[in-house]
């Protein structure tokens, strides 16, 4: 698996490129800067009052010293902007080793698991004038340059970015890029920066090489999109001004997410290819145009129709997951540089979840919008945990699963098989003691409201049927198999209602459904996934797309009883986000885009000052100013979506 494959490279930040003056300010800086703290530590509590005073106006003298610095630094780095700069030689030591996982570019590059690989350089950024100049002008390193190639939304929300050799860059690019060059990004309008850094930097995410995919059974189709009346919270973006009425809302159904026949893979997963992303979902689509007697002409995104089963098609992705599509002249142009270039394939977050998947715990998001949940029903819901942990103190079968020393772990080391075999290992001091502390987490956890439920994070699919009625019998709005109000997943007793949630959970975001079954659906809906129809606005409630996201289901009737009650009169919140413009590739809106996701992505601020909001007077109380806090929420939630939207894709 990729995620137990990893490479090590080198992890530097942008200090170590300074020049000799920029260092020698910088050193500087912290010498003023430690010499500040020498006199702050050297303050006691039974200091006199007036050695005090001479102690911290030493202090301002000394910030005013580091302040200085700090200028004279900032305008010096101004003055290098265009210095191409160089990693010394023997500025670089173990400490600077960090791990990245395997991806195609790990593969394309050929880097070694055994060695310290000089390929990728990995940079935090703290100056931006540095950041500048490495996407201006690149970098030196032992005689090789090094030049910024991406940064994914993770890396951007570190303030990261990926340096290569630009040799192996150059020699790999159309290996990457399926043969799509910047000049022709331009030339077809250019793209958003921010966006064509996170479909670039795909082929930096952690997968394992799909081996025997075949482009040529795979083709591209328009998403399906339905208007669904319902009533909706709607929030002007111009003035703030939230009104609650009945209108139509598009739902993108199918929002990242294709089909693949059951031969092609028995679970679903996540795939990365060239600009392509999203979840991969099964369904027998060919069994469906059989069983239908439906034509299997469908045509692709540029307009050619394509015979699924004659050409043998065994995947299907949708436009939303080709995200570059619009810089290809068709879908045969891709599949002939994908093969010339020799691109690769890759899956990941392949689906395992199983009735035996070890349970996971809920947060305190989800707990905290539930406002008038009483002490009792708050205890029910802690009840496993709290089972759990006085367990942990005097049950030797939950000793050994709270070590993990139990079968179904596969990763067990040479300690826990001897603890398997010799229980009585148990009584050993070392083992006492670290008992203790996982039962000092466990009641940690149980404190910040992260105690065990009965439920499961799985994937979110759309109504699959639905969807091939649209494709292959043309119905504009298909019945799918599943009604408003209904969800399928085979991980929960039917007849009975699941709470779906999705974190991150910032409003009221408790789908309460009904967990139904027949043959019909267990005919074609074949995964552990959550299933979720066509003619409910779910996807508005949790705020996901289908392109890999999870929902935390959970089966208990207390939780969902509670969650039904703090449901009444909430619904959607709907919104009209703003579409990033594109821009010219080069180097100038490189830096701008890249400085505009590093300084305005902060989503922290809105779900911090949600969860104080949460916990006032107001909402536990149901106090008078209830409604005007719930609104302050829900400006919250667009604020912070708006960021996210504004940041990466």
């Amino acid at each position: 698996m990729a995620l137990s494959k990893f490479y090590h490279v080198f992890g530097i930040d942008t200090a170590m490129l300074y020049t000799d003056k920029e260092k020698m300010l910088d050193n500087r800086i912290r010498y003023w800067r430690n010499k500040k703290t020498e006199y702050k530590n050297s303050i006691k509590s039974d200091t006199p009052a007036e050695e005090v005073q001479k102690m911290k106006t030493l202090m301002t003298k000394l910030e005013h010293q580091v302040q200085l610095a700090k200028s004279e630094l900032k305008d010096e780095l101004v003055k290098n902007e265009g210095v191409v700069r160089t990693l010394a030689d023997d500025s670089i030591s173990e400490r600077n080793i960090v791990s990245v996982f395997d991806s195609s570019l790990s593969r394309s590059f050929g880097l070694k698991e055994e060695y310290v690989n000089r390929e990728v350089i990995i940079i935090q950024v703290y100056y931006f004038e540095i950041c500048k100049s490495i996407i201006k002008h690149g970098f030196y390193y032992k005689g090789d340059k090094y030049v910024f190639f991406s940064s994914s939304a993770g890396q951007i929300r570190q303030k990261k970015m990926v340096c290569v050799k630009e040799s192996l860059l150059k020699k790999n690019w159309n290996r990457l890029t399926c043969g799509l060059s910047v000049e022709d990004i331009n030339r077809h309008g250019g793209n958003n920066i921010n966006k064509y850094l996170a479909y670039l930097a795909l082929c930096n995410s952690a997968t394992d090489e799909w081996v025997d995919f075949d482009i040529n059974k795979c083709i591209v189709v328009d998403d399906f999109e339905t208007d669904i009346e319902c009533e909706v919270d709607y929030i002007s973006s111009q003035d703030y001004s939230i009104t609650r009425k009945t209108m139509p809302v598009a739902i993108p159904h199918t929002d990242g997410s294709g089909m693949m026949l059951p031969s092609v893979s028995k679970v679903n997963h996540m795939t990365r290819l060239p600009w392509i992303k999203g979840l991969l979902c099964v369904f027998d689509f060919i069994k469906f145009i059989k069983e239908h007697g439906c034509s299997p002409i469908v045509k692709d995104i540029w307009g050619k129709e394509h015979d699924i089963i004659a050409e043998d098609i065994q995947i299907i992705f949708t436009k939303s997951q080709f995200k570059m599509y619009m810089h290809y002249d068709s879908w045969d142009q891709y599949k002939e540089n994908f093969i010339k270039y020799q691109c690769m394939a890759g899956k990941c977050n392949i689906e395992v979840v199983t009735k035996e998947t070890r349970k996971p715990t809920i947060n305190y998001q989800m707990i905290q919008s539930l406002v008038d949940i009483t002490d009792s029903e708050l205890k029910a819901l802690c009840q496993k945990s709290y089972d759990k942990i006085l367990a942990i103190a005097s049950n030797k079968s939950e000793m050994l699963k709270a070590f993990g020393a139990v079968e179904e772990n596969p990763y067990k080391n040479g300690f826990l098989k001897s603890l398997m075999k010799y229980p009585e290992l148990l009584g050993d001091v070392y083992c006492r003691g670290n008992l203790r502390d996982i039962k000092k987490s466990l009641e940690k956890d149980l404190w910040a409201a992260k105690f065990e439920v009965n439920g499961y994070y799985t994937f979110i699919l759309p109504d699959l049927y639905a969807f091939c009625e649209h494709l292959f019998m043309g119905i504009e709005v298909p019945e799918g198999l599943l009604k408003n109000g209904d969800v399928h997943c085979k991980l929960f007793d039917f007849g009975k209602k699941v709470d779906c949630l999705r974190s991150p959970h910032l409003y009221q975001e408790h789908a309460v459904r009904n967990n139904i079954s027949n043959d019909e659906i267990e005919k074609w809906f074949t995964t552990n996934a959550l299933y979720a129809g066509t003619h409910d606005p779910i996807s508005k409630i949790l705020m996901y797309d289908v392109d890999g996201d999870t929902s935390l289901v959970i089966q208990d009737e207390v939780l969902v009883n509670v969650a039904e009650r703090n449901m009444k009169g909430v619904v959607p919140l709907y919104y009209d986000m703003s579409k990033a413009k594109p821009s010219e590739i080069n180097p100038d809106n490189l830096y701008k885009g890249l400085e505009a996701a590093f300084t305005g992505g902060n989503i922290g601020i809105y779900s911090n000052n949600i969860s104080k909001i949460k916990n006032s007077e107001n909402m536990i109380n149901h106090g008078d100013k209830f409604d005007e806090a719930l609104k302050c929420i829900k400006w919250l939630c667009l604020q912070n979506n708006e960021t996210i939207n504004k940041s990466v894709a």
